[in-house]
């Protein structure tokens, strides 16, 4: 069963918005400890573009995703950097197959927490992993102002969700954004990788589903299940309201 609302979203939206791939590996390489692994997952991979680092640390890639419009970009992707050691499937993370297990290292960044049930998708990952693999998990933090959040998100929905409205609410922020950054003297608050600040507002606003955690709730969650896990990044994003943090966890090897 395929989330479809979601599908829908990301079929628009990752054609559009493929990130800057100099940008994303430099993170990767920043995030990822492993330089070489057997087998991966990329758990949810949009555009591609983390599917062709990856594809750069392990023998084969497994990128899965239940967009079938981003699926194409992906390809895309692999065709245009030459990577043919990935595999790309049309699957939604809360039914992952049971034949997709047994990965070395397991990278799903964004992803989970857009999912109607993201903790069918963490357990998922859990159990697709290799005793010794890891999981790079990245979840968005629970903080005072994620109700406020939410609560923006759902009046973008319901109300602006026409393409002229949507346009005004991203130009809005957008342009809001330049303009309090310029006061405080600081750098345009958008993400390295990105490619502009329209697409950023897009992807916090209007996805159908969002859910916040805190580190603690998904550190016990992972040792609960077996895996040693420590959080080792803890606010990787400039509004508080949308921050996210990232979840290295290790599959103990079984006695």
């Amino acid at each position: 069963m395929i989330d479809l609302d979601t599908k829908e979203f990301y079929d628009e939206f990752w054609p559009k918005h493929v990130p800057i791939y100099e940008k994303t590996k430099a993170y990767m390489l920043e995030t990822i400890t492993e330089r070489q692994v057997g087998r991966a997952l990329d758990a949810g991979c949009g555009h591609g573009i983390c599917s062709v680092v990856l594809s750069e640390l392990a023998d084969t890639v497994t990128a899965v995703d239940l967009s079938t419009d981003s699926l194409a970009t992906a390809r895309e992707q692999a065709a245009r950097f030459g990577r043919g050691n990935i595999s790309f499937h049309h699957q939604d993370l809360q039914t992952l197959a049971p034949e997709f297990r047994a990965f070395d290292l397991v990278w799903c960044w964004g992803v989970a927490m857009m999912a109607p049930d993201p903790m069918k998708v963490m357990h998922n990952l859990m159990r697709a992993t290799a005793p010794g693999g890891t999981v790079y998990l990245g979840l968005y933090l629970k903080t005072w102002l994620s109700p406020v959040h939410q609560g923006v998100r759902h009046f973008c929905r319901r109300f602006m969700n026409t393409p002229r409205r949507k346009k005004l609410v991203l130009d809005f922020f957008a342009g809001l954004t330049n303009l309090v950054c310029r006061l405080r003297g600081q750098e345009i608050n958008r993400r390295d990788d990105n490619v502009s600040i329209q697409a950023q507002v897009d992807d916090w606003y209007y996805p159908p589903y969002k859910t916040f955690y805190s580190i603690e709730e998904i550190l016990d969650l992972f040792r609960r299940n077996g895996f040693e896990a420590s959080c080792i990044q803890d606010r990787l994003g400039r509004m508080k309201s949308a921050t996210i943090f990232v979840v290295r966890a290790v599959k103990q090897a079984q006695a």
